[in-house]
């Protein structure tokens, strides 16, 4: 788990996440969200796996949305888009009913 200064900022609880395609149910991303609340937005550097996504935070080419890709699952459907959020962190805004959260085994609830 990432224990930084946005987990603090959201009261410093965190919960591993597997983000599910709604169309297939194939796992698309297994993410770290921070505090509690509808999950909105995906930030780069929460993104835990597959490759194909985490490795998009060490993408030194990447500074803008343009820069990056879809969020598409591999059965072709749109997840999420890119976006840069107002704290200047790149993510992916979901697209609601696309995808479902499920939570991983393995949670950290706690401060750190």
């Amino acid at each position: 788990m990432k224990k930084d200064q946005y987990r603090r900022a959201r009261g410093g609880t965190a919960q591993m996440i597997d983000v599910l395609c709604s169309r297939c149910g194939e796992r698309v991303l297994h993410y770290q969200k921070d505090g509690a609340g509808h999950l909105l937005r995906c930030y780069l550097n929460r993104i835990f796996s597959p490759d194909k996504w985490e490795r998009l935070q060490h993408d030194m080419t990447i500074h803008s949305p343009d820069g990056m890709p879809k969020l598409v699952c591999d059965c072709g459907n749109l997840l999420g888009v890119p976006m840069r959020h107002k704290d200047g962190r790149l993510a992916f805004r979901l697209v609601r009913g696309k995808f479902l959260r499920k939570r991983s085994a393995g949670n950290d609830k706690g401060a750190g």
